[in-house]
C-alpha cells in the first residue's frame, strides 16, 4: 500500500490510457469510471505538481537563508563531490544524513566545513548518522530519538535576535524486517515531538515519505507547509539517484 500512494502520480496515468481509449471507441462505461479515476488524480497531486510559485513577498528587512540538506548515503565513504557542491554553493546551513565516520573523514580533508563555526555531528555506520553545521549562530544544539531514531535541532540566531528553530530529521526506510511498523512508530514521534517545537521552526531531512503519505500529510497538518510545493517545484523527484537508466521518480527529502 505504502508502495502505490509513493508512486501515485505515476500509476493513475493508466486511467489516462483508458479515457483515451473509451472515448476513441465508444465505449462509454470505460470512459466515465476513467474519467473519474483522472479527475481523483489531478485533485490529489495538484497541490504537490502545482508549477506555479506561491512565495508571499519578503518583508522589509528580511534576509536570506541558503540551507543544503542531502542523505549522503551509508555506503558512500567519499564525499568530496559534497564538498565541492558545498562549496559552490556555499549554504549557510549544511545537514547530512546517513553519514558515516569515513565519509565524515573524506568531508573534512576537503577544507569545506572550515567556515562552519557551529555544528553538531553525530557520524555513524549504518543509517543513523546524521550532522548539522552552520556559518550563522547555534545554540542548544541537541540530538533527541524519535522512538529509537536519532534527530538533530538546534536555535538559529541572526546577530543578537533567536531566529527559528532549526530540526533536521531522518526515517528509516519503510520496508525490511520489522517495517513498516517501525516506520509508522518514528513518525508517530516525530510529529509529537515536532508539535511541541516553539514557532517559527524550519524542518529539513529525509521524510523517507512522500507528499501523497498520510504520515507526512500529518505533520503538515501541524501547520508547516512544504518549500518545494510552494517554490512551485514539488514535480521535483529526489530519489532514487544514480541509478541510471532509472531516473528519480518520487520524493521523500523535503
Amino acid at each position: 500500500m505504502l508502495g502505490l500512494i509513493a508512486v501515485t502520480p505515476w500509476v493513475y496515468m493508466l486511467a489516462w490510457v483508458t479515457a483515451a481509449t473509451g472515448l476513441w471507441t465508444a465505449r462509454r462505461g470505460l470512459a466515465v469510471v476513467s474519467l473519474v479515476l483522472v479527475g481523483f488524480q489531478v485533485w490529489w497531486v495538484l497541490p504537490d505538481f502545482d508549477p506555479v510559485p506561491h512565495l508571499a513577498r519578503p518583508v522589509p528587512g528580511a534576509s536570506r537563508l541558503l540551507i543544503f540538506d542531502l542523505n549522503v548515503s551509508q555506503n558512500n565513504d567519499d564525499l568530496v563531490p559534497v564538498a565541492r557542491a558545498i562549496e559552490a554553493y556555499h549554504p549557510d546551513i549544511v545537514a547530512l544524513e546517513e553519514l558515516n565516520p569515513l565519509a565524515l573523514k573524506s568531508l573534512y580533508a576537503t577544507k569545506a566545513m572550515k567556515p562552519y563555526d557551529y555544528s553538531i555531528v553525530d557520524a555513524r555506520w549504518g543509517s543513523f548518522g546524521m550532522a548539522l553545521w552552520s556559518r550563522e549562530r547555534l545554540s542548544n544544539l541537541q540530538e533527541w530519538y524519535a522512538d529509537g531514531h536519532p534527530e538533530l535541532r538546534a536555535w538559529l540566531w541572526s546577530g543578537a535576535h533567536r531566529r527559528a528553530r532549526l530540526d533536521v530529521v531522518h526515517t528509516e526506510a519503510p520496508y525490511g524486517s520489522g517495517e513498516p511498523q517501525g516506520w509508522s512508530g518514528e513518525f508517530a514521534a516525530l510529529e509529537a515531538g515536532l508539535a511541541r517545537e516553539p514557532r517559527p521552526t524550519v524542518v529539513v531531512g529525509d521524510f523517507n515519505a512522500t507528499w501523497y503519505d498520510w504520515h507526512f500529510q500529518s505533520l503538515m497538518h501541524l501547520g508547516w507547509r512544504d518549500a518545494a510545493v510552494v517554490a512551485g517545484e514539488g514535480w521535483r523527484m529526489t530519489f532514487p539517484r544514480n541509478q541510471a537508466p532509472v531516473p528519480s521518480y518520487i520524493r521523500i527529502d523535503h
